[in-house]
């Protein structure tokens, strides 16, 4: 397993908190092996080797690891930019695992959420490698607070305890606006995420799978990518199909499932959708949701989340014999919508038949006005009956 350390990360952007005996230990030998007789001349050689602005104050506050705002009475954290540390490190021939040891948190920046008893080094494992796909599919980031959005609240919970998992605690901030969770989360984890992958953009239409995903060797990885992409970009019904607008990154999503020995379709332009799609053959979805099944109980969050039922409904119509009669597959639906009003989907779950089966039967009892449809507030059709008399012949 790869590692990412304290030295692999963005310099220029981390600021650092460390622990108060070796702050003030890496201070002051410092001090001492340039012979400076206080903070400020200490920050007159910081200044002048690395043409920066700093003063003794700022290096009174590293150590001391706080700093007090007069104008609001209250007492903020004072992070050391981590290049500072690292040469300071450097001059004192301190190793880098020391500084790994003694982080007690870190952050984006002088002022970016915090990553609070961090987990040092981050371990490279399929979590991490799904969360990169999660940020190119629900995510957002760029050179601001990053986001994640997700209607569903079991795979948003998912990506937060994916983040912790790899990262550690951290500062966040959870929304529910418009009918969607969103959570804002360190901006220090997608530049540390951004200079391990060599990512350029998160954007929709520029964004790419990095190389270090796509060489992979061991296809755990790969599986995990494929969930993630999944549970933010799929659609699942009769098969399991995978959209985009980026034709680029779908491409690349589909190289990553034939890696992993899953067949799939060619990808086709969906004009209504404005997107495009490929589709896992039937005959390999067992394997595929087998594989997933064996990944998720070494890594529980790499799984298909909320849609893992539909995966299942898959596999066990699959088993089932449904009879060929178009009158019988119309009682049955009849029969189910005596009940209430139900999508096309909730009666192919109901009914154990295929999606588009169950699509054709609906749109034909429609035409023959024996049904009748109206959208929901996600846009959705409801099926129902069309007056009491139909319930009643259904009874027959």
């Amino acid at each position: 397993m790869k590692f990412i350390k304290i030295s692999n990360f963005p310099q220029e952007r981390i600021y650092v908190l460390l622990s108060e005996k070796y702050r003030k230990f890496l201070i002051e030998k410092s001090m001492k092996k340039l012979t400076c007789k206080n903070y400020f001349e200490l920050s007159l050689w910081i200044n002048k080797t690395f043409k920066t602005k700093f003063n003794g104050g700022d290096v009174k506050y590293w150590i001391e690891g706080k700093r007090g705002d007069k104008r609001t009475n209250k007492i903020h954290p004072k992070f050391m930019p981590l290049w500072l540390v690292q040469r300071l490190s450097k001059l004192n021939k301190e190793k880098i695992e020391g500084i790994q040891r003694n982080v007690i948190s870190y952050r984006s920046g002088g002022s970016g959420l915090i990553i609070n008893s961090p987990k040092l080094p981050i371990k490279v494992t399929p979590e991490l490698d799904s969360i990169v796909i999660h940020l190119l599919g629900d995510g957002a980031a760029g050179d601001f607070t990053p986001s994640y959005t997700q209607k569903n609240k079991q795979p948003f919970d998912n990506f937060i305890e994916k983040l912790e998992n790899c990262f550690g605690n951290f500062q966040k901030s959870i929304y529910f606006t418009q009918g969607k969770h969103q959570i804002k989360f360190p901006k220090a984890i997608t530049d540390i995420i951004s200079k391990h992958y060599s990512i350029i953009s998160y954007r929709s239409h520029d964004s790419k799978i990095p190389n270090a995903i796509l060489n992979r060797r061991d296809t755990k990885y790969k599986l995990a990518c494929i969930a993630s992409f999944i549970v933010d970009e799929g659609n699942i019904r009769d098969i399991i199909v995978l959209y985009s607008s980026n034709r680029i990154l779908l491409s690349q999503i589909r190289q990553l499932v034939l890696d992993c020995g899953y067949n799939c379709t060619k990808i086709k332009l969906n004009k209504k959708a404005n997107s495009y799609m490929f589709g896992l053959r039937n005959k390999d979805i067992e394997k595929f949701y087998n594989d997933l099944i064996k990944l998720s109980k070494e890594f529980s969050t790499c799984n298909l989340s909320f849609k893992d039922k539909d995966a299942k409904f898959i596999l066990e119509r699959r088993k089932n014999k449904n009879p060929k009669s178009s009158k019988i597959t119309d009682k049955i639906i009849l029969n189910i919508l005596k009940k209430d009003s139900f999508s096309a989907k909730q009666i192919s779950r109901l009914s154990g038949y295929a999606y588009c089966t169950i699509l054709h039967h609906l749109e034909k009892l429609y035409k023959n006005k024996r049904i009748t449809r109206k959208k929901n507030q996600d846009r959705i059709y409801l099926w129902k009956l069309c007056g009491i008399l139909e319930k009643i012949k259904i009874l027959d």
